[in-house]
């Protein structure tokens, strides 16, 4: 069995981050190696919680598993709670990083044009050195934004759905000639509010091209869907699905749960009801795959 070292939060409620990742590998047949950040009661979206800094555990996995000679066949970074722990992300890799080792990267700094409370320019040169080293990035467009030094102001001042794809494409291929090695880009959740027919894209570039995947936009946000996704691309890519295909059918595993929790009226910090949808990745888990989950054509 393939095994991921995932690097992210545990949240007791939203049903994001490592509480994420668990369900979904799992299903598609990958062991998640839970490296954790931090310990929350509940993600950042609810009013009240308590969060529970883990920078300095990191470095006793890196010492536990260096001695108990763990390897791993992909390695997926998520939510870090400061600069530290991105050189800390980075000193993992020296130690555990070998040449077919598939490096995720989701460079969690904000959403919608604005920037979260952890962000400070230290993290985000963090990020930078930690995505231009990974093999697949999966920012959302704010972040694509910032990881090229493009203001996200300029965001909102795409007037229509095609000049906002537009932008997103142009910004997926900085990303993509900035990297260090051949790198897939997936910008989430690109919103795009056309008054007849509402969609949210995954805007996807790699050595094949640009593609664009729609889905219908509930025009809510809700904790958790980027986590999703991320831990979707991560399972797929070891079972050797390319990124397109992964990313069409993370779109349709979000959508359809989206649609049930918008029709249970969950309030959008609890995150989405994926739980009976998991079984749609089963067709993923069932391939054979390759040995490095790097590229291959076997689709569908």
């Amino acid at each position: 069995m393939k095994k991921a070292a995932v690097i992210n939060d545990l949240s007791g409620f939203g049903k994001c981050s490592l509480t994420a990742a668990i369900p979904v590998l799992s299903v598609l047949g990958v062991q998640c190696c839970p490296l954790a950040t931090a310990i929350l009661t509940g993600q950042t979206g609810y009013p009240y919680y308590h969060c529970r800094d883990l920078t300095d555990m990191m470095k006793d996995y890196i010492d536990a598993w260096s001695k108990n000679d763990e390897q791993f066949d992909a390695v997926y970074s998520g939510f870090l709670n400061g600069p530290k722990q991105a050189s800390l992300v980075m000193e993992f890799l020296t130690h555990f990083r070998k040449e077919n080792t598939l490096l995720l990267v989701d460079p969690v700094m904000g959403d919608d044009g604005n920037v979260y409370k952890i962000y400070t320019p230290e993290l985000l040169e963090g990020m930078k050195r930690l995505t231009a080293d990974a093999d697949l990035i999966t920012p959302n467009l704010t972040e694509a934004c910032l990881l090229t030094d493009t203001n996200p102001g300029e965001i909102n001042a795409c007037k229509s759905e095609s000049q906002l794809l537009s932008f997103a494409e142009e910004i997926a291929d900085k990303l993509r000639n900035r990297a260090e090695r051949p790198q897939d880009v997936v910008i989430t959740g690109v919103k795009c509010r056309d008054e007849d027919a509402p969609v949210i894209c995954n805007v996807t570039a790699t050595h094949r091209g640009i593609t664009v995947n729609p889905s219908p936009f509930f025009d809510k946000s809700f904790s958790g869907t980027g986590d999703l996704l991320a831990s979707v691309l991560c399972g797929c890519r070891l079972k050797g699905m390319p990124t397109e295909a992964a990313v069409e059918l993370a779109g349709r595993f979000l959508s359809h749960s989206i649609a049930d929790t918008v029709r249970e009226n969950t309030p959008s910090a609890a995150g989405v009801a994926f739980e009976t949808h998991l079984i749609e990745l089963m067709e993923c888990s069932r391939m054979e795959g390759t040995n490095d989950g790097k590229d291959s054509l076997c689709i569908q």
